[in-house]
C-alpha cells in the first residue's frame, strides 16, 4: 500500500511539472520573437521598441607581407564609416584597424556578434580592403592583415561570412564589402516599388532580412577617388550624411549612389540579398538617431555644400588614372619592341658571321682538297709561330682561331683546316713529308673521330681514332687488297 501511494505521488508530480511546461512554452516561444514594430513613432530610437543597431567596421591599408600592396584609402574611409554610424544613426561600433584586423580577430568578432545578438537587433558589417576571387569554385576571400599574398589558406572565405550572416539571429544584417571580387556572395536581387511611404519601411523592418552592398561585381575596384575616400565609400558617406529623412533603407542608398559610380569609374556595385543567409524578403533600414545638420558632416562635405564639381572632380582623376595606365601599357610594350629588335640584330650578326665562317671553310671531300681562305676578313693575320713555323688565317687574341693554314719548313708537314684556341681541332687535312696523309677530325691537335690516313705504301684505314691511334670501328686495306673490318685497339686489330 504505502509502494502504491508513492508511485501514485510521483505519476502526480509528473503531470502538474508537464501542465506547468505546457502553460510556459508560449511565454518562452515569445521571448525569442523579435518585437513587431506597428507604427511609424515606433521605428525611432527614442521609442525604446527599436533593437540595438551593431556594426562591425574594417579597414586595412598596411598589410603584414610586403608582397600584398598596401592602399591608400581603406583605414580612412573605414573611420568615417564608424563614426557617422555612431554619431547619426545610434549604432555601437566595433573598429578593426590595419594589423588588428587579422583572420583571427575578424573571425572572432564575427562569431561574438552571431552568438551575442537578439532577434530585434540589427547588424552591419562593413569591410575595406584587399579581395581575392577563387576561378575554380566561383568564391571568393578577403584578405586579412597578416595574410601571405597567394596563399588562399590564409584568406577569410566568403563561405565563413555568409555562415556567420546565417547563424545569426539578429532581425537584420547587411554586409558591405568594398573590395575586389566581392560579387561572388549575392544572390538576385529585388527592385524599389513604386510608392516609398511609412508602411514601406515598417513592412521591410519587421521582416528579417540578410543583405549586401559591395563597390563591383567580380572585378577589380579602384582604391582612389576623393577627398582620401575610395568613390565607392565616398558616395555612400555622402549619401547617409545627407540623407535628411528619418529613415532610409539600403536599396535606397543605392539607387543614389550605383549610377554616380558606374558614370565615373569602371566599376559596377551590386545590391541584393546574400545568397543562402536565410533572407525572408525584409531590408535594412537605417533609422536616424536625430536630424542632419551640417556639423555633422564631414570636412570635406562641410567646404563644399553644395559641390557640383566634386563628380566632374572624380570623372577627371579617374580618367587621369586611366591614361597612367594606357601608358604604361604603351611602356612595357615600347620596351618589349626594343627588346625583341635588340635580339633580331643580335642573330643577323651571328648569321652574318656564320656566313663569313663558311666562305672560310675548305672545299673540300674525303680526299683532302685545299682550304680556302678568305683573306677579306676582319680576322685574317699571318704569323710566325717559330722560327720555322707559319700560320695564315684567322687569329683570334692573338692565337689561331677558326679555318686557317699550317706549315713547318723544318720538316715540310702542312696542315689545312680548323684551329681553336691556337690547337688543331676540327675538321682538316694534314700531310707528312714522308707522303702519309690523315683527313678527318682533330681534337687538340690529335686525330680524335671519324678520318681516313693514308699510307704513303698503299695501306688506307678508313674509320674511328682516338689520341693519333686506330680506336673504334674501322677498315684497314693493304696494298694487295686485303681488308680487315672490325674493332681497333691502339692499332691492334680486335676479330
Amino acid at each position: 500500500m504505502t509502494c502504491l501511494s508513492k508511485i501514485s505521488l510521483f505519476k502526480f508530480s509528473i503531470t502538474c511539472l508537464t501542465f506547468v511546461g505546457f502553460l510556459l512554452l508560449p511565454c518562452q516561444v515569445q521571448a525569442q520573437r523579435a518585437l513587431e514594430i506597428k507604427s511609424k513613432d515606433d521605428l525611432s530610437h527614442k521609442s525604446g521598441k527599436l533593437g540595438a543597431y551593431r556594426a562591425l567596421v574594417i579597414g586595412i591599408n598596411d598589410y603584414q607581407d610586403k608582397k600584398i600592396p598596401a592602399l591608400k584609402t581603406a583605414v580612412n574611409d573605414a573611420r568615417e564609416f564608424a563614426s557617422l554610424l555612431q554619431t547619426r544613426y545610434g549604432f555601437k561600433v566595433t573598429l578593426l584597424l590595419d594589423r588588428q584586423a587579422t583572420k583571427q580577430a575578424i573571425m572572432d568578432k564575427m562569431r561574438d556578434l552571431a552568438v551575442n545578438t537578439s532577434p530585434d537587433e540589427s547588424v552591419l558589417i562593413y569591410y575595406a580592403g584587399h579581395g581575392d576571387v577563387d576561378r575554380v569554385l566561383n568564391d571568393g576571400w578577403w584578405v586579412p592583415a597578416d595574410a601571405t599574398g597567394g596563399n588562399p589558406v590564409t584568406y577569410l572565405d566568403n563561405n565563413y561570412v555568409q555562415r556567420v550572416m546565417r547563424g545569426m539571429k539578429a532581425r537584420h544584417v547587411l554586409l558591405v564589402s568594398d573590395s575586389c571580387y566581392s560579387g561572388t556572395l549575392f544572390g538576385e536581387g529585388r527592385s524599389l516599388p513604386t510608392v516609398i511611404d511609412d508602411r514601406y519601411y515598417l513592412n521591410l523592418y519587421n521582416e528579417k532580412s540578410r543583405w549586401g552592398m559591395t563597390s563591383g561585381n567580380k572585378t577589380p575596384v579602384s582604391d582612389s577617388g576623393s577627398e582620401g575616400h575610395s568613390i565607392f565609400a565616398y558616395q555612400l558617406i555622402k549619401a547617409l550624411t545627407k540623407n535628411d529623412k528619418p529613415y532610409i533603407t539600403t536599396q535606397e542608398l543605392y539607387s543614389q549612389i550605383a549610377p554616380i559610380i558606374a558614370n565615373n569609374s569602371e566599376q559596377q556595385p551590386l545590391c541584393s540579398p546574400v545568397r543562402g543567409t536565410g533572407d525572408q524578403g525584409g531590408g535594412f533600414v537605417f533609422v536616424a538617431s536625430r536630424t542632419s545638420s551640417v556639423s555633422d558632416a564631414p570636412s570635406y562635405l562641410k567646404k563644399s555644400v553644395p559641390r557640383p564639381e566634386s563628380d566632374e572632380l572624380v570623372r577627371q582623376k579617374d580618367a587621369l588614372e586611366r591614361e597612367k595606365q594606357e601608358l604604361d601599357r604603351d611602356r612595357q610594350e615600347i620596351e618589349k619592341m626594343e627588346a625583341m629588335q635588340a635580339e633580331r640584330k643580335k642573330l643577323e650578326a651571328e648569321r652574318s658571321e656564320l656566313a663569313n665562317k663558311k666562305k672560310q671553310l675548305a672545299v673540300r671531300d674525303q680526299k683532302g682538297q685545299t682550304v680556302l681562305i678568305n683573306k677579306q676578313s676582319p680576322y685574317f693575320q699571318k704569323l710566325t709561330l717559330s722560327s720555322n713555323q707559319q700560320y695564315e688565317g684567322d687569329v683570334i687574341n692573338g692565337k689561331p682561331h677558326g679555318q686557317g693554314i699550317w706549315t713547318n719548313a723544318n720538316n715540310g708537314e702542312r696542315y689545312e683546316g680548323e684551329f681553336r684556341d691556337g690547337k688543331r681541332t676540327g675538321q682538316g687535312t694534314f700531310t707528312f713529308p714522308n707522303g702519309d696523309k690523315y683527313v678527318g677530325t682533330f681534337v687538340d691537335n690529335k686525330y680524335n673521330g671519324q678520318g681516313i690516313l693514308t699510307l704513303p705504301g698503299g695501306g688506307r684505314y678508313e674509320g674511328e681514332f682516338r689520341d693519333n691511334k686506330y680506336n673504334g670501328q674501322g677498315t684497314f686495306t693493304f696494298p694487295d687488297g686485303r681488308i680487315l673490318n672490325g674493332r681497333w685497339e691502339n692499332n691492334v686489330f680486335k676479330p
